[in-house]
């Protein structure tokens, strides 16, 4: 008997905390092969705090490597309600890559095409998103961000893995530095 009155108080209690916590899935980081998501935790009516990442841990070939992971922090403030509508954002981002052989749109880091890059960086930014409600527990969430990063690397003459060390340094990157296109969980 007693089991059975603290399995109704857990449940109860679980039932007391509805809409407090999501999990998401980020469809992006899955175009390249990585596993993205994460958990959101509600702090009132109008405030969230999330905590997402991203991992992509293949093996190497020698012609091509892409492995990194990403972890960011996020604050959300709600225009209408939580987990509802639009959202503005402030985040923190922190990374570790070892990337080369790889071509990126519009141009961007192109000499990832040629060299190999290894290395971390750490930054953050303000973001804004929409939140779409599709009934009780699945919903859509998209976002984008605008920050800094701080990046230091070692660059190297090719994608092998042997390849001789041909730069070092450091890279002030301001610009878009995250976006999401994501499965949401309400609990």
């Amino acid at each position: 008997m007693r089991y059975f009155i603290f399995l109704l108080l857990v449940f109860g209690c679980l039932t007391c905390r509805a809409q407090k916590v999501a999990v998401r899935l980020n469809a992006l980081p899955a175009i390249d092969g990585a596993f993205g998501g994460g958990v959101s935790y509600s702090l009132g009516n109008k405030s969230t705090v999330e905590l997402t990442g991203s991992l992509r841990p293949w093996k190497r070939r020698e012609t091509y490597v892409n492995r990194y992971w990403v972890i960011q922090p996020e604050y959300k403030y709600w225009t209408c309600q939580k987990f509802n509508g639009f959202f503005w954002g402030g985040y923190l981002n922190g990374a570790q890559f070892n990337i080369g052989g790889k071509h990126l749109p519009f141009g961007l880091f192109s000499g990832l095409k040629k060299y190999r890059y290894e290395g971390w960086l750490v930054g953050g930014g303000i973001s804004c998103g929409y939140h779409w409600m599709l009934n009780d527990h699945w919903n859509i969430e998209t976002g984008v961000g605008i920050g800094y990063d701080f990046i230091r690397y070692k660059q190297y003459n090719c994608v092998k893995k042997c390849a001789g060390l041909r730069d070092e340094g450091d890279y002030h990157y301001i610009g878009p530095n995250k976006i999401s296109i994501s499965l949401v969980y309400l609990f």
